[in-house]
């Protein structure tokens, strides 16, 4: 294991560990078959140290994207600790033997780049776009992140300033909401909370936490540049030859998907009863196959027997690991048959043309979009397990991991599956309705 502070520490993880497996396609989809398809290809590796790697062409600009992402998050606090995940991302932040307190940003703002850091529920990014000239220094910075952080009391109270200083993430479903959709208690808190319990840690505390739940094991790294990905290969390893071998840990983020007839119903104050709420798989093709069903459903034409006054509306909460879909029903005295009948409408066949319009317009932005290196980077970053684990490096097509490939295959609504059946929602009631 990687030392604290140059101290080892014993080998435990702060998460319990998905069996080995590959993460399902989205439900109603045809299984893809990489073989078959074209287009440009990307490299993915796995180092003998445990961490992934992603190498992805973009010869659009002469810029490099370098992501590091990390599969913990907020939803992984200690329930006496909540925003622990959140403190301990930022301190990373403050070096270790190699880089000072912001030295990290600092080398990659003075070589004319940008860099931020992304913590979501389950997962953490730390992304850099640099031009093509300073990929080096970038890779090397991710190199060493995650190594030996410098802990002391001084610069723990200065990432505590920085945390309480991060805005809360604007989600559509209530915190609560979410957890119970997903069956996940830990998205229950808001995550961004620096409760006085976090400011009495001690150093050796933070360097153990750090260690448990920062590895590069738990790690992919992403790049993308107009470099062909092979040119990489060597660079990359030498970077982490280092680091002792290790086996890659998995973490299973699939949802509790609910099956049944009718959504269960959940009091929560300030509830009308006309939003229902959907957890989406923990991968691109189920959140690219719940956006072109949200799409329709928006455009979708009112039956003759719905109220005249009554409004669908469909919204994604979108996340890597986390997404939910979320469905609004105005103006209608019976909210869950109006959904119904629209949602059997689209599973009999009768909007195909619909769909098939809504998935062309989604590949079409699909491909737009790739066209940034920084943008292809957080894409990758959706992606699920690698079919293995052992090291080695594996040329796959882009199109299998960047969503393109689900995306060209037709959509019919009876595609949907039951994961987005109404029975697999959560209601959101008022605290006095039935349930």
């Amino acid at each position: 294991d990687e030392p604290v502070n140059g101290e080892p520490v014993a080998d435990e993880s702060a998460e319990p560990d998905a069996e080995p497996g590959t993460v399902p396609p989205a439900a109603g989809l045809p299984v893809i078959d990489e073989s078959t398809l074209g287009g440009p290809t990307l490299d993915d590796g796995v180092l003998p140290c445990g961490l992934r790697v992603l190498v992805a062409r973009d010869t659009t600009l002469p810029v490099a994207a370098v992501m590091l992402v990390v599969e913990t998050g907020t939803e992984d606090d200690p329930p006496s600790q909540p925003g622990l995940v959140h403190a301990l991302a930022y301190h990373l932040l403050q070096g270790n033997r190699e880089l000072i307190p912001g030295g990290a940003a600092a080398l990659v703002h003075d070589r004319g780049g940008i860099t931020s850091i992304t913590v979501g529920p389950a997962q953490v990014r730390f992304e850099s776009l640099v031009p093509i000239s300073a990929l080096p220094d970038a890779l090397w910075i991710e190199s060493q992140r995650l190594r030996a952080p410098t802990v002391s009391e001084a610069l723990w109270t200065n990432t505590l300033r920085w945390a309480r200083a991060d805005k809360s993430i604007r989600w559509q479903v209530p915190r609560a909401a979410a957890a119970a959709a997903h069956g996940v208690p830990g998205l229950a808190h808001d995550g961004r909370e620096v409760p006085a319990e976090l400011g009495q840690m001690l150093p050796r505390a933070i360097g153990q936490a750090l260690a448990e739940r920062f590895r590069y094991a738990h790690a992919t790294l992403v790049v993308v540049s107009p470099h062909p990905p092979a040119e990489l290969h060597d660079t990359i390893a030498e970077l982490f030859a280092e680091l002792p071998a290790v086996d890659r840990r998995r973490r299973d983020r699939t949802p509790r998907f609910r099956t049944g007839s009718v959504p269960q119903a959940l009091p929560l104050a300030g509830e009308s009863g006309s939003r229902f709420v959907w957890p989406l798989g923990p991968d691109l093709p189920s959140i690219d196959q719940a956006s072109v069903l949200c799409r329709a459903l928006n455009r979708q034409r009112r039956h003759p027997v719905e109220p005249s006054r009554v409004r669908v509306r469909c919204e994604l909460d979108v996340d890597p690991r986390r997404s939910s879909m979320i469905v609004q029903v105005t103006s209608a005295d019976d909210p869950v048959a109006v959904l119904r009948g629209r949602i059997e409408r689209l599973q009999r066949g009768e909007e195909d043309a619909l769909v098939e319009s809504q998935r062309e317009i989604e590949l079409r932005d699909r491909i737009q979009q790739l066209r940034s290196a920084l943008v292809m980077a957080r894409y990758l970053a959706f992606t699920g397990p690698r079919p293995d684990d052992e090291p080695g490096w594996r040329t796959r097509p882009a199109a299998a991991l960047t969503g393109v490939a689900e995306l060209s295959v037709p959509h019919t609504g009876r595609a949907f599956g039951p994961r987005l059946e109404l029975g697999a929602a959560i209601h959101l009631v008022p605290p006095e309705a039935p349930q």
